[in-house]
């Protein structure tokens, strides 16, 4: 295991220099290859000339041709080869752009799972451009990426939460795996999001009658025993033709009769490269030897109710047949044979038989990427810490020391410590001082925790909670919402989830709001504030909240188990001069001359 961020640089240098070699080694001996077939070929041709003037015997030009055929099958695997290195190439060029700092995100947003209503997803950046997604994203397929999000977006409970974190921890060291599977495809290209899968499973595939397929085929034998027949002369093409004429017209026949059912399966063929990098997929994930009870779990979901492997290889064969078909050398042969007809036919029935296990070895497949994504986010930052996860009935905690916003570089680090004691961190300070910035780095280490990635800290514990936030909501015209309104639905769906009425037991709930009731006056927001707080300190709930207003400071009474924290500058002389970190007590510094002074008025 790497020990810090400059040994993870180092490695992936390494690799890259290892690379480097190995592509230079092997362009030498392409370059002497293709040197030699040359040689191949003017030796024959020599021969050739001298055979033709009676001066050797013919068979001798054949000898130089043979060795240049005999080498094509190493060129080809050579050319395999190098087209292997330059993937790895780019590959751990990627890595080393992402650990140095160079370009920490992934291109990748997730924004196609966002869900309408979310409680945390857009208050902590989960996903979007500059997300979390984008940080952790470096899954191969759209399955793998869907996988991911939802490990994010979803509430996990302490079981599932350590089975995450035992087979993250044991796949971050497999670096060879995770070479293998950024080489899955035939290009780092190859892609098809998730709803697409699941769109073309989804879609209920036609019924053919068993009589079709024999049909076809035996018009098919019927055509080709007839071409035979003429071009071995059995028969006159006389006699021939118009009966060829006739099979022909019946084998179109029945074709078109299946055509409105069989042309949109042909033209939904577009995921064929995708199955093939499922299946190859799932093939790597089932030859390793894993001890981790989930990684293990996954492994033999890809085996039930049959091998995934070979269910899905044989539609792959059927999607070859639908691809090849159009190809010159097979488009005439295909009209024959009735190709596309009898591959859509089996791609129907196959679906038929399989869709349902596919979600599930999809399902599988998603999971197994987010893992390795998670691994290579633990490979690559080895100064993070597992956290402890504590039981699901515990109360609702949140305790970590020197903690630091995932996605910010040169962060200041602070402590945190929300249990059954203390239960909520009142936070007082100015516009800037870091406050909401604070509450994202709760809310965004949580969401890593449950996950099963170490979070940005030297320790911690958390407990299994429902994580809501209320931080960066606005007003909506089209909805006509305004931000207060805004507000008050997401207070509304935060009680929702900490006391659910009649379910038993509620859920533990760690909740974070910033500048809470900002939008009303300063009697109107202590009064409605205390009530909320009130309200959530009756179920099992922790968490923070922020304020600029001095008022809101009476509600952190040691009756409702509150504590008053804040974040300012240090320096009386500079109150803009904020050092980020949290301090105990009431903030009691004043910025408004400062804040005058930045826009130009003199005081």
């Amino acid at each position: 295991m790497p020990t810090d961020h400059a040994d993870v640089q180092s490695r992936y240098r390494e690799s890259l220099t290892e690379l480097g070699q190995q592509q230079r080694a092997a362009e030498s001996i392409r370059l002497r290859m293709r040197f030699a077939v040359l040689l191949c070929l003017m030796g024959a041709y020599l021969l050739a000339k001298y055979a033709f003037n009676h001066t050797l015997p013919w068979w001798l030009a054949l000898v130089p041709i043979g060795i240049a055929a005999g080498l094509v099958p190493f060129y080809l695997r050579l050319q395999t080869r190098l087209a292997r290195i330059l993937r790895l190439l780019v590959f751990h060029d990627r890595n080393l752009s992402r650990a140095d700092g160079t370009q920490p995100q992934s291109g990748l947003t997730g924004d196609e799972f966002h869900t309408a209503v979310h409680l945390y997803d857009r208050d902590l950046n989960i996903l979007g451009p500059n997300s979390l997604f984008g940080l952790l994203a470096t899954v191969r397929t759209g399955v793998g990426q869907r996988g991911l999000a939802r490990f994010l977006l979803d509430p996990a409970s302490n079981a599932a939460v350590c089975a995450r974190q035992q087979a993250v921890q044991e796949l971050t060291l497999n670096t060879g795996l995770r070479e293998n599977i950024a080489l899955l495809g035939t290009s780092r290209f190859d892609q098809v999001t998730a709803s697409s899968l699941d769109k073309w499973l989804d879609e209920e595939p036609p019924a053919f009658h068993p009589a079709l397929r024999i049909a076809l085929a035996l018009t098919s034998t019927m055509l080709i025993a007839l071409l035979f027949a003429g071009l071995l002369h059995y028969a006159t093409w006389s006699f021939l033709f118009p009966n060829l004429l006739a099979v022909f017209a019946l084998h179109t026949a029945v074709a078109a009769q299946a055509r409105s059912r069989v042309v949109p399966i042909l033209e939904g063929s577009r995921i064929a490269n995708q199955m093939q990098m499922f299946s190859d997929g799932i093939a790597l994930l089932q030859k390793e030897s894993f001890t981790s009870s989930r990684l293990v779990a996954l492994q033999q979901s890809t085996r039930e109710p049959v091998n995934a492997i070979r269910a899905v290889r044989r539609a792959q064969a059927s999607f070859v047949m639908v691809e090849q078909r159009t190809k010159e050398w097979f488009y005439v042969l295909s009209l024959l044979l009735a190709a596309g007809t009898h591959a859509a036919i089996a791609i129907a029935n196959w679906k038929r038989t399989h869709a349902p296990a596919m979600k599930l070895w999809l399902a599988a497949w998603a999971e197994f990427e987010a893992l390795n994504a998670l691994a290579i986010y633990a490979f690559e930052h080895p100064e993070n810490t597992y956290p402890e996860i504590l039981s699901d009935d515990a109360p609702s905690t949140f305790e970590a020391t020197a903690l630091r916003h995932p996605l910010l570089v040169g962060c200041i680090p602070n402590d945190i410590a929300l249990h059954s004691a203390t239960r909520f961190y009142l936070i007082s300070g100015s516009n800037m001082s870091g406050k909401s910035t604070l509450l994202r780095t709760i809310g965004t280490n949580t969401v890593l925790a449950f996950a099963g990635a170490p979070v940005r800290a030297t320790s911690a514990r958390i407990s299994p909670a429902r994580l809501c936030a209320s931080l960066a909501l606005t007003d909506s015209l089209a909805e006509a919402k305004s931000k207060f309104l805004a507000e008050v639905e997401r207070l509304h769906a935060m009680l929702a989830v900490a006391s659910p009425g009649n379910q038993a037991p509620a859920p533990p709930v760690l909740f974070l709001i910033d500048e809470i009731f900002s939008g009303t006056n300063s009697s109107d927001r202590l009064a409605a504030a205390e009530a909320v707080l009130r309200a959530l300190m009756a179920c099992n709930t922790a968490g923070a909240l922020s304020t600029h207003d001095l008022a809101l400071t009476a509600i952190a009474s040691p009756a409702l188990h509150g504590l008053n924290v804040h974040m300012a500058s240090p320096d009386p002389e500079d109150p803009l001069a904020f050092d980020y970190l949290l301090k105990p007590g009431i903030n009691t510094s004043s910025s408004a001359l400062a804040i005058l002074r930045l826009i130009g008025i003199s005081t």
